[in-house]
């Protein structure tokens, strides 16, 4: 049995999970670079740490500035990626991903540029989201978070998110813990 399989059976009590988002110039893994980068570490509902950075890069459309606020003139002296890859790495190092939304998109950014493995176990706040409310047509960020009455004051930026996902996560582990027991449970 490998560590993933052994993982899985890991009590969600035991489990440290990085919560993660990331910005980037736009939606295209393959022609388009991240920016900004967030990870809120949690353990048994509790947030222990954060991490976050701009990244630099020499340009930013106009409409990627539109939605997260983020433009060439703050990252023009931003670490580059890789410097913080290895911060990330460190930040991250023995806990399972988490974020929403995170397997369809922020996961092929991660392993291209932070070489996440791509068999590495991540816990998507959406999946956790459609188990629980079934009936509900959305699961955005947004509708969620205003389902569970949080609040994120810097929507679209990448702590902003991160941290009200570990809430969201937080939230969900409790509201499914008669149904989450283990790891494997919500992945």
């Amino acid at each position: 049995m490998n560590s993933s399989q052994s993982a899985v059976s890991t009590p969600l009590g035991n489990v440290t999970f990085a919560v993660v988002d990331v910005e980037t110039t736009g939606l295209s893994c393959q022609a388009d670079k991240i920016i900004e980068i967030a990870a809120v570490k949690m353990s048994a509902g509790q947030i222990s740490d954060v991490f976050e950075s701009l990244i630099y890069t020499d340009y930013i459309p106009f409409r990627a500035t539109m939605v997260h606020g983020i433009d060439v003139f703050m990252v023009r002296d931003a670490p580059r990626l890789e410097a913080v890859k290895d911060k990330f790495a460190k930040f991250t190092e023995g806990c399972v991903l988490a974020g929403h939304n995170i397997r369809r998109f922020d996961m092929h950014f991660l392993r291209r540029d932070f070489g996440v493995p791509a068999d590495a176990l991540c816990v998507d706040t959406i999946s956790i989201s459609k188990m629980l409310f079934p009936c509900e047509r959305y699961h955005s960020l947004d509708v969620v978070a205003a389902r569970l009455s949080l609040r994120n004051a810097r929507h679209h930026r990448a702590a902003g998110d991160a941290f009200v996902t570990a809430q969201i996560l937080c939230e969900f582990l409790n509201m499914g813990k008669d149904k989450f027991k283990r790891l494997k449970d919500v992945l």
